[in-house]
């Protein structure tokens, strides 16, 4: 019992923390805020914060971590499977942050890619899009021979340069909401089974404008 109020009291320090960090970068910007201004606002100590995550890239990494949990928490009430399910993923995640663009943008432009292969988050960022893409096979969506965890990191890989440009303010909101479609569905045309491509096909070009019949580079 004690070990669980304890680690009660450390999952609500570190909301805190992050909900006044991300409440102060918003009003100030992450440049003209210290680690001290935003201990004072979530009324800890400094050393607290430093214990708990870190430094202030490290409260950045917290605040997308819990944006991470905010898109799991909506995919999990989704009947979406397969394919649309990775294209679900992609649309709720950057409308997140394209609706809290003030925050998100400042925050992501300051942590490096590398940063998202997912030890430094304790997470595997890919996953969604990796299950989706073994539903996908399982329904015939994508063809057995192509190494699916592999299509779904390539999708991952896609929407980070989506989520990169948009943050650099190279791609405005309505640019990288269709990117982050085109990320999922460029690859999974050209590694999708006969049956399933002319449909897929269809969403993409619309998207694109055009025509393409490239090979999928995915395949065992």
């Amino acid at each position: 019992m004690t070990g669980s109020l304890r680690e009660r009291g450390k999952a609500r320090r570190y909301a805190e923390i992050v909900a006044a960090a991300a409440g102060l970068w918003r009003e100030h910007g992450f440049e003209n805020v210290s680690l001290s201004q935003i201990a004072a606002a979530a009324q800890v100590a400094p050393q607290t914060i430093y214990n708990l995550i870190g430094g202030l890239d490290a409260v950045g990494l917290a605040v997308i971590n819990v944006a991470m949990d905010r898109v799991e928490a909506a995919l999990a009430d989704t009947a979406a499977t397969g394919v649309a399910l990775a294209l679900e993923a992609a649309r709720v995640s950057a409308q997140l942050y394209i609706d809290d663009a003030r925050l998100y943008r400042q925050v992501l432009v300051r942590i490096p890619r590398v940063l998202f292969d997912g030890t430094h988050i304790g997470r595997d960022a890919a996953d969604p899009a990796v299950r989706a893409m073994l539903q996908a096979q399982a329904a015939g969506e994508i063809a057995p021979e192509v190494d699916a965890d592999r299509l779904g990191r390539v999708i991952y890989s896609n929407y980070l340069g989506a989520i990169y440009d948009w943050a650099c303010g190279d791609s405005t909101d309505a640019e990288f909401l269709e990117t982050s479609q085109i990320g999922v569905l460029a690859p999974v045309v050209a590694c999708a089974t006969d049956a399933a491509r002319p449909a897929l096909s269809a969403r993409l070009f619309a998207l694109l404008g055009a025509k393409s019949d490239a090979p999928c580079p995915l395949t065992a």
